[in-house]
């Protein structure tokens, strides 16, 4: 079987050519070096600094010949002109950002463009000129009591709230209403005074504009100091407003309809105080009518989607027909909990939301909509509970956006144990860990055998959960492990469920299904539907492909194992070809994704003619795979040399050490006779024969490397050759760093340690660290290498299970 490396994609831009760019430079200028303080002294504020703000604006634009920015068009955005232009708006939109106040800055987010910005402000902000109504100056301190406001009524308050308490002008909406046509309803021609305007304009303002401009007399300014005391959680300054205004309670606060409960349930835990003291202020009926003009929210709405369970409880105890109140996507609080992953949430309205009412949570499109997203939130055991409750949930035709229970789990490969990637030691705990559902063995058999068997089980349940507390890990892997379990006892009971229907046909539940599992390696779904089902097997996607074709193409080798444990039926599968001719090697040799390759156990499948056969763009397989993976070639040659190139360094490294330490012997030489000094010694045997060991294995592997580097890199070569030789340089490498470590270790004690046996202590305990992090690091490699290409591999029979 080939290596598989993992690829890198690399993209390049293309630079426009030098003429395009010189012209976009001098269509777009950029002057960046501007000190925009020397322009624009003003701080834009509020309405009544607006004027001078933008005069000075207008003339540190103008004076840099860029007023199209905020007045003009913009280039097409496939153009290549558009970088440019982008870069001189940006410029421009940092000027005018950088000369706001702060609550003026957070009213620009989320705009684009310069322009964009530039008419925010102007509708936001502008004053009206001079000959279409200004306040009378003199009359200013007048005009600050809006005493005579809280006496109009309800439809005409909102009016007389948009008048700027600082004099200066109408808010743009009352503003763009007067100047059109109720100015040219009365032929106006005089300055407005708030003290006659009032009685003589409005009777007639109201009847042309409020009913066309309903949600633009609902300005969000006007309750700025409730909306930050909503978003504080600070109830004091919430309440002498809402004293002011008893109807602040249930306003709309912001342009998408949000009221300040809205908002407060959506600020978490710090909210909790000013939610339970505002809904105690509201009628319970009310809380059905706070909508937002967003999706159409109900406080509760808003309280599932940010998880705020407190808040839930606060709303639901207030008035539990909030429980049932869809939104605009016929979407119920508990949907959007789930929808959001908030599980605490989740489960207090599933606790308390009913099923026998209008709208009816638990059956129909709710109840399997409801269903679908609990299996897609990976919540099995709930979903067993609704399905075991709700059977017809399983045989439900779900709406156009939602899939079908089955599809769903067919869909969440991660799912069952097939789609999960454990390592040596998870695969161990994952193969003997017990469930914590799994109860001793029944009592019906009596014998002192099943006696016998309900004590080891019960030891062994208590071996684990003690392990259990001090290695979270492994409680982690029995939970991924229970989970796998009621992910398969779903599907087997769905399918249950859709087997008892009486229908000649009931193949829409399932011949989706089946090329969804196969195409994703949940084995266990293919398995099951076709236990449940034997004709789904016959089952085709649009291209044409059945399962095995779709399995081989998708690279899900544990779906193709699945035909080891089919009967002779699976020589029809053999000689399968899509709509291109291609056979199943066809299919094998196309490049894989995810980086799995399948193509030479899939030789041993179908028929040798089948080796050399051609498709209609008249490619054999062996061409198709080499043209398919001539990037994969050349990048797992890459990988190849440079892991080999490290490995040469360290193997190098301890050739060179371990040779010198062979020459310069610990202690010296004896003058007389020129032997060591400590030839008798048992620890200079054990460091004569560990560096030798390692000199031998070191200098083994620094040629296994170098063989590497040098090798032709042929398609062939990744199959046995070049593993073989990473494989055998690896084990020797690790044999030379033991070895090493081992000499030093003896070395060490002949010179230090004579008399004092504890020093072996502390030089074992070192010599072990570096062997430590190199099995650590390396091993795994070593390990999977070796399975590749020597062990039993992937395909193989998994169970004794027939299939089909």
């Amino acid at each position: 079987m080939i290596t598989c490396i993992t690829m890198k994609t690399m993209a390049s831009t293309k630079s426009p050519s030098p003429t395009i760019q010189e012209e976009a430079v001098a269509a777009y200028s950029y002057p960046y070096t501007v000190n925009v303080a020397n322009f624009v002294s003003v701080r834009l504020s509020g309405h009544e600094k607006y004027t001078l703000w933008r005069t000075q604006m207008l003339c540190l634009i103008e004076g840099h010949d860029m007023l199209g920015f905020i007045n003009g068009i913009p280039p097409e955005a496939e153009t290549e002109k558009h970088q440019w232009w982008r870069r001189s708006d940006a410029l421009i939109r940092g000027w005018i950002l950088g000369s706001l106040s702060e609550d003026v800055l957070n009213t620009t987010i989320g705009l684009k463009t310069a322009k964009d910005i530039w008419l925010h402000l102007e509708n936001s902000y502008g004053t009206l000129p001079p000959q279409s109504g200004l306040i009378n100056p003199e009359l200013k301190d007048e005009t600050r009591s809006t005493s005579h406001s809280r006496s109009l009524p309800v439809p005409l308050r909102g009016v007389s709230q948009q008048i700027d308490l600082k004099g200066d002008s109408l808010t743009p909406a009352v503003e763009s209403s007067f100047n059109g046509r109720a100015r040219k309803s009365w032929g106006l021609e005089r300055t407005v005074f708030p003290e006659d305007s009032l009685e003589e304009i409005l009777p007639a303002l109201v009847p042309l504009d409020l009913p066309q401009n309903t949600h633009s007399l609902h300005e969000p300014r006007s309750y700025l100091p409730l909306y930050k005391a909503a978003l504080r959680g600070d109830w004091e300054v919430a309440q002498d407003f809402i004293n002011d205004d008893e109807e602040a309670c249930t306003a709309n606060i912001n342009k998408h309809g949000f009221t300040a409960l809205h908002i407060a349930v959506g600020t978490g835990k710090q909210g909790i105080s000013f939610v339970e003291k505002l809904v105690a202020k509201l009628p319970p009926n009310s809380l059905l009518n706070m909508l937002t003009s967003f999706r159409d929210y109900t406080p509760l709405h808003i309280a599932a989607v940010v998880g705020n369970t407190e808040a839930v409880k606060i709303l639901v105890n207030k008035n539990q027909e909030l429980l049932y109140a869809k939104d605009v996507d016929e979407l119920l609080p508990i949907h959007r909990a789930l929808i959001n992953s908030h599980k605490d949430t989740f489960l207090y309205l599933l606790d308390v939301t009913k099923g026998n009412r209008y709208p009816f949570t638990y059956t129909g499109n709710m109840g399997v909509t409801l269903l679908s997203n609990v299996i897609f939130a990976g919540y099995f055991d709930i979903a067993l509970d609704l399905i075991t409750r709700y059977p017809e949930l399983a045989t439900t035709i779900p709406p156009d956006n939602v899939d079908a229970p089955l599809m769903a789990i067919a869909r969440k490969a991660d799912a069952f144990k097939s789609g999960c990637s454990l390592d040596f030691f998870d695969s161990l705990i994952y193969k003997y860990v017990p469930l914590k559902s799994e109860s001793p063995v029944s009592n019906k058999t009596p014998g002192k055998m099943n006696l016998y068997t309900s004590v080891l089980h019960e030891i062994n349940s208590v071996v684990w959960k003690v392990l259990g507390r001090f290695v979270r890990h492994i409680t982690h892997v029995q939970k991924l492990k229970l989970e796998h379990h009621q992910a398969l006892a779903l599907v087997k009971c769905l399918c249950q469920e859709i087997s008892a229907l009486n229908l000649q046909s009931n193949s829409v539940y399932y011949s989706g299904t089946i090329i969804e599992a196969a195409s994703n390696g949940a084995y266990e779904v293919v398995q099951e539907i076709v236990d449940t089902f034997p004709q789904a097997i016959w089952y085709a996607d649009k291209n044409g492909h059945y399962m095995i074709q779709l399995a081989i193409l998708h690279r899900c080798e544990m779906v193709y194992n699945l035909t080891y444990q089919m009967s002779d039926h699976k020589h029809f599968h053999k000689t399968l070809k899509d709509d291109n001719n291609n056979n199943l090697l066809h299919l094998a040799g196309k490049l894989a994704p995810q980086q799995k390759i399948l193509s030479l156990e899939v030789e041993t499948f179908v028929h040798p003619k089948y080796k050399t056969e051609k498709n209609i763009f008249d490619h054999t397989p062996e061409m198709l795979f080499t043209k398919e993976h001539i990037k994969l070639v050349r990048d797992g040659e890459e990988w190849m040399k440079k892991t080999a190139d490290s490995y040469t360094i360290t193997a190098g490294l301890i050739t060179t050490i371990v040779f010198a330490a062979a020459i310069t012997v610990p202690g010296g030489n004896n003058g007389d006779t020129g032997h060591p000094i400590y030839a008798r010694e048992l620890s200079f045997l054990i460091f004569a024969i560990a560096d030798a060991i390692s000199l031998f294995t070191s200098t083994t592997s620094l040629l296994l490397f170098l063989s590497i580097l040098t090798a032709r890199y042929a398609e062939q070569d990744f199959l046995c050759t070049l593993p073989s030789r990473l494989i055998m340089g690896l084990a020797t490498l690790f044999l030379s760093t033991t070895s090493m470590m081992i000499a030093f270790g003896a070395s060490l004690y002949l010179l230090f340690g004579q008399g004092k046996d504890w020093i072996l202590i502390p030089i074992a305990a070192l010599s072990c660290l570096p062997v430590t992090c190199f099995v650590t690091l390396q091993f795994p490699l070593l390990v999977e290498l070796i399975s590749c290409t020597y062990g039993r591999g992937l395909f193989g029979k998994q169970s004794d299970r027939p299939f089909y």
